[in-house]
């Protein structure tokens, strides 16, 4: 069972959940709706929980991981499971906003599979409703709050990386086209000075444009998308590791295993092995 509590330090109404009320694959422990007064801050060193806030109206700043974004109206950002991490409101203009912490290896899946494990932040999202669906959903079922936390979890996760990957249309073009320019050429090097110079930008602007849409810049973007295509040519084809890492454009097939473990947890030869 989990209960409704007031906290008046933070101007928040929140849904607490008892430990009870989840297992190590995934737990709430609370959610819910936050009127931030002026010098509102939080900051966590090695988070233990995922955290998933939409701004409903006002300004502040979120640092994580060296990034520094400032989310405004209809923003989300995400703190990260293990991350360091600090966020707080403008004094002159506070946030209201609605959020959810969750914790536990099914939430840490659902974050890479949906591709969401290197995103910080979702400029204009668009889904102010369900974040207010989703809270309502937790209010409304107290006494069976792992089931609806494992409910609103997935919808969640689903519904931002769909928002966030497919939503292309409310996206600045300019970045919308790199994207398509990179995805294009996953296979192939790329260098940051050719695609600005494709689009009109310098390399500064480049990094600029791409990361306020997507979360992180171009490079990163273009690794993952060539780690995740070597995880499917391993699965899928009888290549070694090494044509596999000279097709996708790494010279050193051992410094490419390096980098796919560092993502994947394991080396691509006992991926290859474990099939």
């Amino acid at each position: 069972m989990s209960i409704i509590r007031r906290f008046d330090d933070f101007n928040e109404e929140c849904v607490v959940a008892f430990s009870s009320e989840g297992d190590e694959r995934i737990y709430m422990p609370l959610c819910g709706v936050t009127r931030c007064l002026p010098g509102y801050r939080i900051r966590r060193t090695v988070s233990a929980e995922y955290v998933f806030e939409y701004i409903v109206r006002g300004k502040g700043g979120y640092h994580t991981e060296g990034r520094t974004f400032h989310p405004q109206a209809d923003d989300i950002y995400i703190a990260h499971a293990g991350s360091t991490h600090e966020y707080h409101t403008d004094d002159a203009d506070c946030w209201e906003k609605i959020w959810f912490n969750l914790r536990g290896s099914l939430v840490k899946d659902l974050m890479r599979r949906y591709g969401l494990e290197n995103v910080y932040y979702f400029h204009e999202s668009g889904l102010h409703d369900l974040f207010a669906d989703c809270l309502i959903h937790m209010r409304k079922n107290l006494e069976n709050a792992h089931e609806a936390a494992t409910l609103t979890a997935h919808r969640l996760i689903y519904h931002i990386s769909r928002q966030l990957h497919s939503g292309e249309t409310m996206r600045n073009p300019a970045a919308l086209e790199m994207k398509r320019w990179m995805d294009q050429r996953i296979c192939s090097p790329v260098n940051l000075a050719e695609m600005g110079r494709q689009f009109g930008f310098s390399v500064s602007q480049t990094i600029r444009i791409f990361q306020r849409e997507y979360g992180e810049t171009p490079y990163c973007y273009f690794l993952k998308k060539k780690l995740e295509l070597a995880m499917l040519m391993l699965r899928n084809t009888r290549k070694t590791v090494k044509e596999i890492a000279f097709e996708l454009n790494f010279s050193d097939p051992y410094y490419f295993s390096n980098l796919f473990k560092r993502k994947f947890g394991k080396s691509p030869r006992r991926i290859r092995e474990d099939l």
